[in-house]
């Protein structure tokens, strides 16, 4: 059970690990001028961003969940059980390869969907993949070194919930640096 409340200490640093850089990256936009008052309205990049950043939360957490529910043994053991965990996790990556197709059909358009802002939040947005990946991974290794201490042994099935954590948390990262982009002062 420590083990799972690292996993999900990992996922909490992460994203707090690439909030600093992305607001780094977003203090490099220019400055927009609005009147008092108002407020930018909601692109269609910002729109395709939340919507993919929930389904593909969702289908993580679900994987997370099927993990948690069968224990990392049982779950490494079943067939059944992995498949289901990755096939979610599979799912989710298929949603954020749509997302970034749709991205690359709008960059490619010169008058499409995308103007010079939505240009420069996409340049700056994966900032804080690398932090939050790094985090995981630290987390990974301080939770199984504490955990595993005393038999110096850690089962081979923690290396593919290291894998697909790391994959997860670069995807969503590099979709709430999106969306961070959008929420200038």
């Amino acid at each position: 059970m420590a083990l799972i409340l690292w996993i999900i200490a990992a996922f909490v640093f992460a994203f707090g690990a690439f909030y600093f850089p992305v607001r780094w990256a977003q203090r490099r936009l220019p400055p927009i001028a609005l009147p008092p008052g108002e407020s930018m309205p909601v692109t269609a990049l910002q729109r395709l961003a939340w919507r993919t950043l929930i389904a593909v939360l969702l289908l993580t957490l679900a994987a997370a969940a099927v993990v948690v529910y069968s224990g990392v043994e049982a779950w490494w053991e079943k067939d059944a059980v992995r498949l289901t965990a990755t096939g979610l996790l599979i799912a989710a990556l298929i949603v954020f390869a749509l997302y970034m197709s749709r991205v690359w059909r709008w960059m490619a358009r010169d008058g499409g969907a995308l103007d010079e802002r939505d240009r420069a939040i996409l340049v700056a947005a994966p900032a804080g993949q690398g932090p939050a990946m790094l985090v995981t991974l630290a987390a990974w290794m301080i939770g199984l070194v504490e955990t595993h201490q005393s038999t110096h042994m850690i089962h081979s099935a923690f290396l593919y919930l290291i894998f697909w954590s790391c994959v997860m948390v670069s995807v969503l990262a590099q979709l709430a640096g999106v969306l961070v982009g959008y929420r200038r002062s």
